[in-house]
């Protein structure tokens, strides 16, 4: 099913792009743009520019960029016909479709739909004859009926192609093994005899597996494997359960964060509801960033073994870096969140939540217990990690607030701590500096890389095509020679808006974003409607024909000098023929004359 170009037009219009990428980062006021952090790399100065005007972003440290369209794609991990629905629901604007062809529904589409018929496969396994292994298990861990349809919990038959066998008639080998649920030339099922977790997008739609061991003879002796990155899943950007969380976090104003698919089924069917977990993978930045988009608290309640205390004070780090509230609920020795809820009541976990650690509380515990905050070298130990934690806090009000705490509790002096937070600020700072140089200085950024080729000049020559006068258009229509522009991706932009001047509707950020599906032309483009660096002649009162001008003289001068360089390759080859020089040299005086003339111009 297609929608028609003027309904996604009327869309584009109706939505803010500023507003929505708010929910995914924090924007702020830059000029005539918004600046944030992007969303799509992690970075620690903001890099992400949004203009509300053009409706396009771009990000000038990983090149990525687009229209609001893109944006809710690459965020969400959903085709554009799922963007289009999402948008046109914000907008409370009624959608009209009209079919297409069933052979040209994308990959992404069938991965999907892979999934979604995978996850219904499963289940059913799970609730059949050849399931009752599996649900004996689920028993046994006192995993309610109930919550084997919530969660869509399934198992995978034993047989090395079974899965496979089911499917190969609906969708193609490649497509079965994009989706990593089979692999090989001669397709084997990736999971066998394992209880199958869906791991379930924030927009509600199965992406990958997670899968647990259940027999010794498992051809994979690891308890727990996942499904491999995929065009529709991320594990970086994607946390388990989450949902299904989302109202729930929003209400009680934190999230609880559990390492296991268990442990929060358990917490679920036990009433503690605004619960997530990392799907097959560590935490990670852009995790911690997609739940800031629903309560500033992230409350980590971890395995009470070394493994799982190790993970949250890396957690704790990844939290504190992000601007928001990192505590911790302490279990006892031995337990996990699904060993403790099926042991006790849901108002005695509420009870722990009640009582959660702040990171300082919690490292400070830790540290007592161990005897060590009694001796000299024990408490200069704990001070500097404290201090090391404080400085991953990029707000100086924070850093300030937590100063002063731990003076307070710690009979500690704020001058000396001071100091130290400086030195451990500076130290950051030169360490980030360590890491990126080299890479700068070997292959530049991505933006450098995709665009070493590109010209601000033809940067600036798109924009007055697309953003000028009916005078400035016509005189570079007049003017232009194609051979000036040297970059192959500028040009088709440049001849596809030349062919299309008389049509201002199909120069819309929207419409070429929508023409042109390439992510290195997309870039170019948002550069042109976006990076305010490139403008030649700013100011309320521009002249976009001196603009032209300036771009048509300069594009002149360029191919002079490339030929004058040509010439004189020449002249090192007349070798004695003399008129063969002397008319090499009276080409090198006619064009040091243009050049003179080019540059008078003003």
């Amino acid at each position: 099913m297609r929608v028609s170009q003027s309904k996604i037009d009327e869309i584009a219009s109706a939505v803010d792009i500023v507003e929505i990428i708010s929910q995914y980062t924090n924007l702020r006021k830059a000029g005539r743009s918004f600046m944030g952090r992007c969303p799509f790399h992690e970075e620690k100065t903001p890099s992400f520019s949004v203009s509300q005007e053009k409706g396009v972003y771009h990000c000038f440290g990983c090149g990525k960029s687009g229209n609001v369209f893109t944006f809710i794609m690459d965020m969400d991990n959903v085709t554009f016909s799922d963007a289009i629905k999402t948008l046109a629901e914000k907008a409370n604007i009624p959608l009209e479709f009209y079919d297409e062809p069933e052979d040209d529904r994308n990959q992404i589409e069938s991965l999907y739909e892979i999934h979604k018929q995978a996850a219904r496969y499963y289940y059913d396994t799970l609730m059949s004859h050849d399931g009752i292994y599996a649900r004996e298990y689920l028993e046994i861990r006192g995993i309610k009926p109930d919550m084997l349809p919530k969660f869509g919990l399934g198992f995978s038959l034993r047989y090395k192609d079974s899965f496979y066998q089911k499917f190969k008639d609906n969708f193609s080998v490649e497509d079965l093994n994009a989706s990593g649920l089979v692999y090989g030339e001669d397709p084997k099922d990736k999971f066998r005899g394992r209880l199958m977790f869906p791991i379930i997008s924030e927009s509600g739609r199965v992406v990958a597996f997670g899968a647990r061991k259940l027999f010794d003879d498992d051809y994979v002796q690891a308890k727990y494997v996942n499904s491999p990155e995929t065009k529709i899943y991320n594990k970086s950007k994607t946390l388990y359960g989450l949902s299904f969380a989302k109202n729930s976090i929003k209400e009680k104003g934190y999230v609880i964060l559990v390492e296991g698919y268990l442990d929060l089924i358990s917490l679920v069917q036990n009433g503690i509801l605004n619960v997530a977990a990392s799907s097959g993978t560590s935490l990670t930045n852009l995790h911690v960033r997609i739940l800031s988009r629903y309560t500033n608290e992230i409350v980590i309640v971890y395995d009470a073994d070394k493994a799982g205390q190790l993970a949250a004070r890396r957690a704790i780090e990844l939290i504190l870096e992000n601007d928001m509230q990192a505590s911790i609920i302490v279990l006892p020795s031995g337990e996990d969140p699904d060993s403790y809820i099926m042991k006790n009541t849901q108002d005695a976990f509420e009870e722990l939540v009640d009582k959660r650690k702040s990171f300082i509380n919690y490292i400070g515990q830790k540290y007592m217990e161990a005897g060590r905050l009694d001796t000299p070298e024990g408490k200069s130990e704990f001070m500097h990690e404290i201090i090391s934690l404080i400085a991953k806090m990029r707000d100086p009000i924070k850093r300030d607030y937590y100063i002063k705490d731990i003076a307070d509790k710690y009979s500690i002096y704020e001058t000396i701590l001071r100091p130290e937070i400086e030195k451990e600020l500076k130290k950051n700072k030169i360490l980030l500096q360590r890491i990126l140089r080299p890479a700068i200085e070997q292959t530049g950024n991505v933006e450098e890389k995709v665009h070493a080729d590109v010209s601000s000049m033809e940067i600036n020559l798109i924009r007055l095509l697309v953003d000028s006068d009916e005078e400035t258009q016509q005189y570079l229509m007049d003017n232009l020679d194609f051979e000036y522009i040297t970059n192959p991706e500028t040009a088709k932009i440049i001849n596809y808006v030349c062919l299309n001047l008389e049509k201002p509707e199909l120069l819309t950020a929207v419409n070429l974003f929508t023409k042109f599906n390439d992510s290195n032309v997309r870039t170019i483009i948002s550069r042109a409607l976006l990076d305010d660096n490139y403008v030649v002649n700013e100011g309320k009162n521009r002249n976009y024909l001196s603009d032209a001008k300036r771009i048509i003289n300069t594009f002149k001068m360029w191919d002079l000098k490339k030929k004058r360089e040509e010439i004189k390759k020449d002249l090192k080859a007349a070798g004695n023929d003399v008129k063969k020089y002397q008319k090499l040299l009276k080409q090198i005086g006619d064009i040091d004359a243009g050049l003179k003339a080019l540059k008078e111009i003003k």
